[in-house]
């Protein structure tokens, strides 16, 4: 904590009412991950009403993503039962958002995220289960997050990536460790980009040229020609001789049309070390010109493993090898680069404020990162571009596979922010400017 900055600002909010909304939205078609099929999820937004020391009064409004099959796909209930816990989590959290003290959000978040175990334990009880992810936890709380950092922007009428320093915050992030001393989030942002590359996503079983019989999806191909996609984001089997011929059929197809091809990979969990250590292999003897175009790997490794960390660095010293559902703490920054990880996965899902300590901590410590998205939709996915746009990130690519699986649910966004969801040349433009964190007017 800075010891020097006074306990309070005249932009501190405090929330004095909170309200839930849940949507549905189905995948078509279905995005298969590691041989499981995602067909459905719940997005969610947060309102907040807020009033400043100063006495303004604002909305904040927080988008997020329940993405039950990435964040809690294993229990004793089924999945939509899973999904009422976690829903019933958002409302709780947003209530406890409206306590009596004014605080920035960091301030506000943190009670709740240091409480977050002890809310999960109360939540499973309450549902007569055993235990809930904190990983899953992270998510029903990251909205209520995003709000009050929404919020924070709109009542001092200042944009949001401006109020990240010292003038504005009551700590400096030394609380998160030795990293933090005298850092602040808006240390490590950049100017926002204007143009930000697409990585696509290539789901296990997804076609990759025209002819695919009776699959109702588009090809790979149609998607490089319309669109001009060269990232391209592949998810992997665990098969390492099926994932070699995957690998280089998408090459063979993707290269020719896009010489500036790079490839990033996301087995899922579904490889144990020695044996990523032979697909690498593999692809050095077979596809040489494959291994040059991966930019990094994502949690290769079941997210419960502690994985060995000489094996671990032989990996990453050949491609870089980022966490991702394997990170749910941020205390986990300060020994990931021991453990032989070479950086970590950014969501915006998981909350603005985990987002921007994530960001400022691994840039600190030489940490490379990336951000990727969940599908996420509509305000959602607006959150998540603005922030690849203003986060320094170790790849240009920005996950935005809802155009994908579930275009139908970014209507709202298309009326808003058309440039948003219109592709081309492999690029979104970005528009900066305004309060919080969407174009949404000042009154939600």
């Amino acid at each position: 904590m800075d010891e020097q900055a006074p306990q309070g600002r005249s932009s501190d909010i405090r929330v004095t009412e909170a309200e839930v909304r849940f949507r549905d939205v189905e995948l078509e078609p279905p995005f298969v991950i590691s041989g499981r099929p995602m067909t459905h999820f719940t997005a969610v937004t947060v309102h907040l009403e807020v009033v400043s020391r100063s006495g303004r009064t604002a909305t904040g409004v927080g988008a997020g993503i329940l993405s039950v099959p990435w964040s809690w796909p294993r229990s004793g209930i089924e999945l939509g039962a899973r999904d009422q816990v976690l829903r019933d989590l958002v409302s709780e959290l947003a209530a406890r958002s409206a306590t009596p003290g004014f605080g920035d959000p960091f301030v506000l978040w943190h009670p709740l995220y240091e409480q977050l175990d002890a809310t999960l334990a109360e939540a499973a009880r309450s549902a007569g289960i055993e235990s809930m992810p904190r990983l899953a936890g992270l998510l029903a709380l990251g909205p209520v997050d995003n709000a009050l950092h929404d919020a924070w922007s709109r009542a001092a009428e200042i944009p949001l990536t401006s109020m990240y320093t010292k003038e504005h915050l009551r700590e400096d992030l030394s609380r998160h460790g030795a990293l933090g001393v005298g850092l602040y989030p808006a240390d490590t942002l950049r100017r926002p980009r204007r143009a930000l590359p697409v990585q696509h996503a290539l789901g296990v079983g997804d076609p990759l040229a025209a002819g695919a019989a009776g699959s109702g999806v588009r090809d790979l191909e149609d998607w490089i020609r319309a669109d001009g996609v060269h990232h391209l984001k592949l998810k992997l089997t665990g098969d390492a001789r099926a994932d070699l011929e995957h690998l280089r059929a998408v090459h063979r197809l993707a290269a020719p049309l896009r010489p500036d091809l790079r490839l990033s990979l996301d087995p899922n969990e579904s490889y144990a070390l020695p044996a990523l250590s032979g697909l690498l292999d593999a692809l050095a003897r077979e596809g040489p010109e494959v291994l040059s175009a991966i930019d990094y790997l994502e949690q290769p490794i079941p997210r419960d493993e502690e994985p060995d960390p000489d094996q671990l660095r032989r990996v990453s010293a050949r491609i870089p090898v980022l966490l991702d559902e394997g990170y749910s703490r941020l205390s986990q920054l300060a020994t990931l680069a021991e453990q032989g990880w070479s950086g970590v996965v950014v969501k915006a899902a998981k909350g603005q404020s985990h987002a921007m300590i994530t960001q400022a901590l691994a840039s600190t410590a030489g940490l490379r990162v990336a951000i990727q998205d969940l599908t996420a939709v509509d305000l959602a996915l607006e959150h998540s571009l603005g922030l690849a746009a203003v986060l320094p990130v170790s790849w240009p690519g920005v996950e935005y596979n809802s155009r994908q699986y579930a275009p139908g649910a970014n209507a709202e966004l298309a009326a808003r922010r058309p440039e948003a969801v219109i592709v081309q040349d492999g690029h979104v433009a970005w528009h900066p400017g305004g309060l919080g964190l969407t174009a949404l007017p000042h009154r939600a």
